[in-house]
C-alpha cells in the first residue's frame, strides 16, 4: 500500500510495501512512483501517472526497480475527500498460482463459483483498508492506536470468514488414506486441552479393536477440532462440564454412492458428546447449513465445513439430542480402510 501525491511521489508506504519494493520507507518516501513500479501494459503505466485514474487490474505482471516482480492484483484510486492524493494497492500473487484451463465446450469455456468471486472481489479492498490502517498507525497517538488495531483485527476476521466460505465451495476430492482414528482424536484433544492451560479435561471411551479408517488425516483433524471446540463453547458456563469422545463399531450405517450401485459401509462411529444446553429444536434441521449458528457471535460455517469435509471422505455426520444429562452429541460415520 502506497499513498502518492499530486506530483506522483510516494508520501506514505506500509511495511508490506517496503518488503515488496525491497527498500525502507526512508528511501521510498519522496521517490517518483514510476521509478519504483512499472507495468508492461501501457494502460496501467498511464494510469499510474494519471491523477484522475481509478483502475483495478487482476493478475498483471509488474516490474520492480527493473526486475520482474511476478503477477499482482493492482488497484489505484483517488481519495474522495482530497483528490490530490491517491492510494496504490499491490497484492502479489503466489508464483505457483492457479492455472485456468480453457474447456473444449463452446457453451462454457470456464466457470467461477460465487464464493470465489465474492472472496476475490472483497479481499482486495480489504487489503487496501488494512494497509491504510497500518499507515495511519504510524501517525496516531497511543490513545488513538487501538482504533486502527480494531480496524486491522476486523479486516483479518472478515478475510478468515471469506476463506472459510471459499473452502465450502471447493470440489476437489479428498486425499484419503488408512489412518488410526484414535491417534487423530488424541491430537485434536491435546490441542484443545493445551489451549485451555490444563483447565479442561476431555474424557474418552475408546474401542481398542477398531480397524483403521479411510480418511484424509488433515481434514479429519479439522473436523474433530471443530466439534470439540463447539463442545467447549457449549459447556463454558457450566461448573461440571463433561465432554467425551466415544468410538465404537456398528454394522448398521452405509452410504449409497451417487450414480452407481455401489454401497459403502460406514461401520466406525466417533461420537463427540457434551452436557451443554444443546441445539434449539427449531434449528436442529438446519444445523449443518451455512450461516446457521447457535452462538451470538458465530458465523455458522463451522458445522457446514464439518459436513462438507466428512462427505468428501465418503463419510456422514449426524446430530442427535441424547437422553439424560448428556444433551448434545455429534456422530461421525466413517468407512474402514481395506486391509492389504
Amino acid at each position: 500500500m502506497l499513498i502518492i501525491d499530486e506530483n506522483h511521489q510516494i508520501a506514505k508506504v506500509n511495511p508490506v510495501a517496503e518488503n515488496f519494493l525491497g527498500q525502507s520507507a526512508r528511501h521510498l518516501i519522496g521517490a517518483h512512483v514510476a521509478d519504483q513500479i512499472q507495468f508492461q501494459d501501457e494502460r496501467l503505466a498511464k494510469a499510474l501517472l494519471n491523477r484522475e485514474a481509478n483502475v483495478a487490474a487482476r493478475r498483471v505482471p509488474v516490474i520492480v526497480k527493473g526486475q520482474e516482480g511476478g503477477l499482482v492484483n493492482f488497484d489505484i484510486h483517488t481519495i474522495p475527500s482530497d483528490q490530490r492524493w491517491r492510494i496504490v494497492s499491490i497484492a502479489p500473487l503466489p508464483a505457483d498460482g492457479p492455472v485456468i484451463e480453457r474447456r473444449s465446450s463452446e457453451q462454457e469455456q470456464f466457470s467461477v463459483r460465487a464464493p470465489d468471486i465474492l472472496g476475490h472481489e472483497i479481499k482486495n479492498p480489504l487489503a487496501a483498508i488494512k494497509g491504510a490502517a497500518q499507515l495511519l498507525d504510524r501517525s496516531l497517538s497511543d490513545d488513538q492506536r487501538p482504533l486502527t488495531h480494531m480496524i486491522k483485527g476486523e479486516v483479518e476476521r472478515i478475510a478468515n470468514l471469506l476463506d472459510r466460505m471459499q473452502s465450502l465451495s471447493t470440489k476437489q476430492p479428498a486425499k484419503v488414506e488408512p489412518a488410526n482414528v484414535h491417534s487423530l482424536i488424541d491430537r485434536a484433544r491435546k490441542s484443545i486441552e493445551t489451549a485451555h492451560n490444563g483447565d479442561l479435561k476431555i474424557t474418552d471411551q475408546f474401542d481398542p479393536s477398531l480397524p483403521e479408517v479411510l480418511v484424509d488425516p488433515d481434514a479429519m483433524l479439522q473436523v474433530l477440532t471443530n466439534l470439540l471446540s463447539n463442545a467447549v463453547d457449549a459447556t463454558k458456563k457450566l461448573d461440571n462440564r463433561d465432554i467425551q469422545v466415544i468410538t465404537r463399531y456398528s454394522f448398521g450405517a452405509s452410504l449409497s454412492v451417487h450414480g452407481s450401485d455401489q454401497i459403502v459401509r460406514l461401520p466406525v462411529e466417533i461420537i463427540v458428546r457434551d452436557n451443554g444446553p444443546g441445539v434449539p429444536p427449531e434449528l436442529e434441521q438446519d444445523i449443518f447449513s451455512p450461516f446457521v449458528s447457535t452462538k451470538r457471535d458465530g458465523q455458522g460455517l463451522g458445522l457446514a465445513l464439518v459436513r462438507k469435509l466428512i462427505n468428501d471422505m465418503n463419510g456422514r455426520v449426524r446430530y442427535k439430542r441424547a437422553s439424560g444429562a448428556k444433551n448434545t452429541q455429534f456422530i461421525l460415520f466413517l468407512p474402514v480402510a481395506e486391509r492389504g
